[in-house]
């Protein structure tokens, strides 16, 4: 486990020294936008990286996959930096400090995440590796942080109101006859060439807990399959490996929400008020839905290739660390 600590701590640090050049070095006449973006874009365990970095390299990868972990690095920032305005959770710290908006300002905080954004693709582009790969990581990269993931998964967490009162994830945040809503309303923009991204399959709405599962699957979930997915893409690894990784990535993303808002819980504060999975069903059943999740990303993962990948390795150390499981 302390090899596996010291390598995910490696890569963490790697990830931020790219990340550091790239803001720092970008061609800008407005420095302090650029002073916002670093601010925003630094801390954070960079797990969506090094997922990128490992699986590359675990598949056989040649080159350098670091634009694309960086990437999605920007990415996750950009998303936290919008989470936390006023309009949104508005919340008054991120990782210890003020949130970039308390920092610099709602305007600067919006435009911050704007040009995080941008320049993701910007540096997704900037890869060397086989363009037609390139461009269907981007295009994976897109679809993922798009309105039929990341963003989607904001929907269903931000709530109905138009002044952007935070909701609770349930379905009568969405529209439909008496606050009803579809899986077909909710997934419409999630087909892509006739066929829908490998997640595994979507649940029911049927009642709340389904609609918080959804939401954690597209908020968060979404960015780790991603993740998996460009590693494997990147590497130039067969369809149903690229599938099977991003499966994997689907399900990790899924337990690290559960168990983010079960510390959450367990700490107190504002977080309270936030619509959970823990809340929902208890924290019992809760953990026992994360502990399967983290099984089925290991398997998968083993069916990539072995159980040495760092993403079945992280599964693992979840299970051990958060939930006192052996793996």
């Amino acid at each position: 486990m302390d090899d596996f600590l010291r390598e995910l701590e490696s890569l963490r640090k790697a990830i931020d020294e790219a990340m550091e050049r790239a803001i720092s070095g970008y061609p800008c006449d407005v420095p302090l936008i650029r002073e916002a973006m670093a601010y925003a874009s630094e801390g954070g365990k960079r797990l969506r990286g090094a997922i990128v970095l490992s699986t590359f390299e675990s598949l056989g990868g040649r080159g350098d996959a670091t634009p694309f972990a960086l990437a999605i690095e920007m990415i996750q920032a950009y998303s936290l930096v919008h989470d936390d305005l006023p309009c949104m959770d508005d919340a008054e710290m991120r990782r210890g400090r003020p949130a970039c908006h308390r920092k610099y300002g709602e305007a600067m905080g919006v435009l911050a995440g704007d040009a995080l954004l941008t320049l993701a693709f910007e540096t997704a582009a900037t890869s060397d590796l086989p363009p037609y790969r390139v461009v269907e990581g981007i295009r994976a990269l897109a679809y993922g942080a798009g309105a039929a993931g990341m963003v989607g998964g904001q929907v269903l967490d931000l709530g109905p109101g138009t002044d952007g009162s935070p909701g609770s994830a349930s379905g009568a945040h969405l529209p439909g006859a008496e606050g009803s809503v579809t899986e077909a309303q909710v997934l419409g923009a999630a087909e892509t060439g006739g066929t829908r991204e490998a997640s595994g399959s979507w649940p029911s709405l049927n009642d709340g807990a389904d609609a918080v599962r959804l939401m954690y699957r597209l908020k968060t979930g979404k960015l780790f399959e991603t993740a998996a997915r460009l590693g494997a893409i990147l590497a130039g690894a067969p369809g149903d490996i690229v599938r099977k990784a991003g499966e994997a990535g689907m399900s990790f993303g899924f337990a690290f929400q559960i168990l983010d808002d079960i510390e959450d819980a367990s700490q107190g504060g504002a977080e309270d008020q936030k619509d959970t999975l823990p809340k929902r069903i208890s924290v019992e059943k809760a953990r026992e839905e994360a502990a399967e999740a983290l099984r089925r990303c290991k398997k998968l993962v083993t069916e990539c290739g072995g159980p040495d990948f760092l993403l079945a390795r992280l599964a693992d150390y979840y299970l051990a660390s958060k939930l006192g499981l052996a793996p």
